[in-house]
């Protein structure tokens, strides 16, 4: 094989050599299988590729310059320059020798993939009020006006038959002629003339009755004002049957369709049960007929659909509290049934409220049968109220129990809820306060039960439980159930049991929560036996919850807890102390600096400085006695301060602890002086002169080796913790 075959082939796909004098073989170069023919293949792909590409830019460059509004002549608004497609070159089965198409080029990494982007939702086109829009309607109002001016003005003037036919003529005119032109399409017109023919019909009905046609005045206002609407309803039912693109007539049949229920109840009617019922079959019928209208009209229904459900809830549950036995019981009644019909209804269908979570309606029907229950059982002659707690109690209970069934967990919790905070309200207003504590405990149990069942809410139902065990010993204090100091003994311990239940939890989100309903009982626990002024129990109450707060910041590691236990540990010494009519300063003093000493345990474990450590507990425990060595001395005090101050010098020195040290040097100088100040007076001139000379001579003599003593010393002391 001569060194000129290599020169002609198509190039390995692998390694870039030209495959000319390899036939079927491997590539010599990096042993591809076949590589004349994978080179042939590649080739051949390329070449389709490429002509694929000129064909997609000669369809893009066509379809750009027959796009509106794209310039006629030259080069497109935007984009490069596409070139005219070349003529695709053959592939021959054995190319001439020297010709090949280029090295493929190299591989490169495909770029890393970010998240995918969300391509901008396109604004809606701005609607804008063309001409022809604004002449119609300007015309529309211009012919509503005149026949206002003709009824108002004119119809005196001309007799009676003429009258009302011409305006029977005009309306009937213009509603023929918005049916013609929904026939042929024009829209705008269509609805202007129907806009013109509703307001027509309604103004001829009103006249009819204002202007005392025959058999029309005789009528009650409010029978006729029922069949005005019964005849606008029924023309635009029919003119929409017959126009179905027209949006006006179903527009107006809805609004008609409004009032017509209550115009056909009695006056005494309408504000009891049968008003109730009216108003929400009301918003069923309009909620109904949201399904059936076109777009932009069920907005409408809805709308009113949801005023009219409005209203006939609050009705109800108005009803239902202040009108008698028989019509509260009927609300509730109406209420229960137009419930059930909702909660069907959005069983059925659940996206009836898009946008709401799925537990919304049934949620809603449980309150709204809850709030009339517990107006109705307010007729119960005083018995109601046990009644309705004992109800709501089980159904929060219940729904405890069914929390992973929420559709049906969700009315039977807002029914009770509603019946425990209604009637609670009501016995709050009565001050029946003992009654209230009952309520209060017994709430506990669905509490309890949602902490156990339900792990979303179970901070705040383990917080809700002792919270409402507090609230119950409280409210027995106010109706002297209970006397101050057992109130304030059971508070302490529930405080205590609460720490407890935080000690075991810890870690958990529950922790939190229901320490801090803990502290706020232990609080309520000082304040009920506080107002009373027995402070031997606001003592003992205070130790008992200091107690169970330092034992849940030592095993829960919160140093705050701490800090506030051991402070109501020392506030019960002082008030124990205090009560007791001692006044002995260091009863007070010794549990402080055995308080701060407690707290400085952790930094005397991790080797922290003296003033830092030991040093403010040292401080509390000796210096106010020394004082009082000072001012008062007395042989036992004295004794003991001395004592305590060269044990704190020794500790120090041996310890290399500077605070004990200088504290307790600083109180036996304090001590020393204080006792011998008194005696100075007594003694001979010429001893004290005497001495003061040859304490001059002695530090004179020895200056230099003093001073250096004295920077000796205190460079002793600083380096001390």
């Amino acid at each position: 094989m001569g060194p000129g075959a290599r020169g002609w082939g198509y190039e390995c796909p692998v390694c870039g050599r030209p495959t000319g004098d390899v036939g079927t073989g491997p590539c010599p170069s990096c042993g591809l299988p076949a590589a004349a023919h994978a080179a042939l293949v590649v080739a051949r792909i390329g070449t389709t590729l490429g002509e694929l590409a000129r064909d997609r830019d000669a369809l893009l460059a066509s379809l750009r310059a027959a796009a509106p509004g794209a310039p006629r002549t030259g080069a497109p608004a935007w984009g490069p320059p596409v070139a005219p497609p070349a003529a695709p070159a053959p592939v021959a089965a054995f190319p001439p020798p020297g010709t090949f198409p280029p090295p493929p080029a190299p591989p490169t990494a495909p770029p890393a993939a970010g998240p995918p982007q969300a391509a901008p939702a396109p604004r809606p086109p701005r609607r804008q009020l063309s001409p022809q829009q604004v002449l119609l309607g300007l015309g529309a109002l211009l012919l509503v006006t005149a026949a206002l001016a003709f009824v108002a003005v004119a119809w005196t003037r001309l007799g009676l038959v003429f009258q009302a036919g011409l305006m029977l003529t005009v309306t009937a005119v213009a509603c023929g002629c918005s049916t013609w032109a929904a026939r042929r399409g024009l829209r705008a017109t269509e609805e202007a003339l129907a806009a013109a023919g509703a307001a027509l019909l309604a103004i001829d009905l009103g006249a009819a009755r204002a202007r005392g046609l025959p058999g029309i005045e005789d009528l009650p206002l409010r029978l006729w004002t029922a069949i005005s609407c019964g005849v606008v309803l029924g023309v635009a039912l029919l003119l929409g049957r017959l126009t179905r693109t027209t949006a006006v007539w179903p527009l107006a049949a809805l609004l008609a369709a409004q009032p017509l229920p209550f115009l056909l109840l009695g006056a005494d009617l309408v504000s009891g049960p049968a008003g109730v019922a009216a108003a929400l079959a009301l918003a069923a019928a309009d909620l109904a007929a949201a399904g059936r209208l076109r777009p932009g009209v069920d907005r409408v229904a809805l709308v009113l659909a949801a005023v009219a459900g409005t209203a006939g809830v609050v009705g109800g549950i108005g009803t239902a509290a202040g009108a008698d036995a028989a019509d509260s019981w009927a609300s509730t009644a109406v209420l229960a049934v137009a419930g059930a019909a909702a909660l069907a209804v959005d069983r059925r269908n659940p996206v009836l409220l898009p946008g709401l979570p799925s537990w919304t309606v049934p949620a809603a029907f449980g309150a709204m049968v809850g709030l009339g229950l517990a107006g109705s059982l307010q007729h119960a002659d005083g018995q109601g109220w046990w009644i309705a707690a004992s109800l709501g109690l089980g159904l929060l209970t219940a729904g405890a129990l069914l929390a992973e069934r929420l559709r049906t967990a969700a009315p039977v919790v807002a029914a009770g809820t509603a019946l425990v905070l209604v009637h609670a309200q009501s016995l709050a207003d009565d001050e029946r306060y003992g009654a209230l504590a009952a309520v209060a405990l017994a709430a506990t149990v669905p509490a309890l039960v949602t902490a156990l069942r339900v792990v979303a809410l179970r901070p705040a139902a383990a917080a809700a439980t002792v919270l409402a065990s507090a609230g119950a010993l409280l409210l027995a204090r106010a109706d002297d159930v209970l006397p101050a100091v057992v109130a304030g003994l059971l508070l302490a311990l529930l405080a205590a049991a609460g720490f407890g239940a935080a000690t075991a939890r810890r870690d958990r989100a529950e922790e939190y929560p229901v320490a801090a309903a803990a502290a706020l009982a232990g609080l309520a626990a000082g304040a009920t036996s506080a107002s009373v002024e027995a402070w031997g129990q606001v003592g003992l109450q205070l130790g008992v919850l200091g107690v169970a707060a330092g034992c849940y910041a030592v095993v829960a590691g919160q140093r705050p807890v701490a800090v506030v236990a051991v402070a109501d540990l020392v506030v019960a010494t002082w008030i124990a102390v205090g009560g007791a009519g001692v006044e002995t300063p260091e009863a007070y003093t010794l549990p402080a600096a055995a308080g701060l000493l407690v707290l400085a345990v952790p930094a005397l474990r991790s080797g922290a400085p003296s003033w830092a450590a030991e040093g403010a507990a040292v401080g509390v425990a000796l210096v106010p006695s020394a004082l009082v060595v000072a001012a008062e001395p007395t042989a036992l005090r004295l004794v003991l301060v001395v004592a305590g101050a060269a044990g704190l010098v020794v500790f120090g020195t041996l310890g290399h602890r500077q605070a004990p040290f200088v504290i307790g040097t600083g109180v036996l100088l304090l001590v020393t002086v204080a006792r011998l100040a008194p005696y100075a007076p007594l003694l001979p001139l010429w001893v004290s002169l005497g001495t003061a000379a040859l304490l001059l001579l002695a530090v004179g003599a020895t200056y230099e080796r003093r001073r250096q003593q004295a920077r000796e010393a205190v460079a002793w002391v600083g380096q001390m913790r």
